[in-house]
């Protein structure tokens, strides 16, 4: 849909969707000053990056987590660690791929490719990857991923595309137990519920649908 601005004003904070010109035509405010309650104003786009995670399914028991970084600025500018003006263009292109076990989410292989980067002294971290083989995806996963590849152990950039990939890796768990199978069924829900456990406020120890994995697990696993 679109939108019209208009001067930012405190009769249209309330409640912006609401407000529309004469041709019905919805309006947003447009930011004058600093007050409070006013959008930011969208002027020209200096910078993009873009995070792309993929995951397959490799046979029953794994996954491949596949994931891509990419920074591009769309004006020349000054790099200051190379001292020079570049062209507009890509300035981080960095694929990291991991293959993970199931059901325990643990990371059994890791490497990163470094395709484009400003400096040729980052490939030196490009090995650090493998570092994190061996690092279960459950709560706790991003302060590991911390203590293997922060500061100046890991590339920050590499380092936030793999945190990325660990939650993307839990949604392609989902998607493995949930896929419908020849036949009519899904895998068996073998997993561990401690991957949930407190992850966020839907999944909290003592809340309604912790609880529900837990029994649903419990009863697939009779019946195993």
């Amino acid at each position: 849909m679109w939108y019209k601005s208009l001067s930012c004003d405190a009769r249209h904070v309330g409640n912006v969707l609401a407000v529309t010109d004469n041709d019905g035509v919805p309006v947003i405010p447009r930011v004058s000053g600093n007050r409070p309650g006013c959008f930011l104003q969208k002027k020209e786009r200096i910078h993009s990056r873009t995070i792309t995670v993929n995951s397959y399914e490799i046979d029953d028991s794994s996954l491949l987590v596949e994931g891509d970084l990419v920074d591009e600025r769309f004006f020349p500018s000054f790099y200051y660690s190379r001292n020079e003006f570049l062209d507009p263009g890509l300035v981080h292109d960095i694929r990291v791929e991991m293959k993970v076990s199931l059901p325990a989410m643990e990371i059994t292989e890791a490497r990163a490719t470094m395709r484009k980067i400003p400096i040729e002294e980052c490939l030196g971290v490009e090995s650090s990857a493998g570092k994190i083989v061996g690092l279960r995806i459950k709560p706790g996963f991003t302060r590991d991923l911390k203590d293997r590849l922060g500061g100046t152990a890991g590339c920050l950039h590499m380092t936030t595309l793999i945190h990325q990939m660990g939650a993307a890796a839990v949604q392609g768990m989902w998607a493995a137990l949930s896929r419908k199978r020849e036949g009519g069924g899904t895998k068996s829900l073998d997993y561990d519920p401690g991957i949930l456990k407190n992850s966020c406020w839907l999944w909290r120890e003592d809340g309604p649908f912790f609880e529900k994995v837990k029994k649903l697990r419990g009863e697939r696993g009779k019946e195993e």
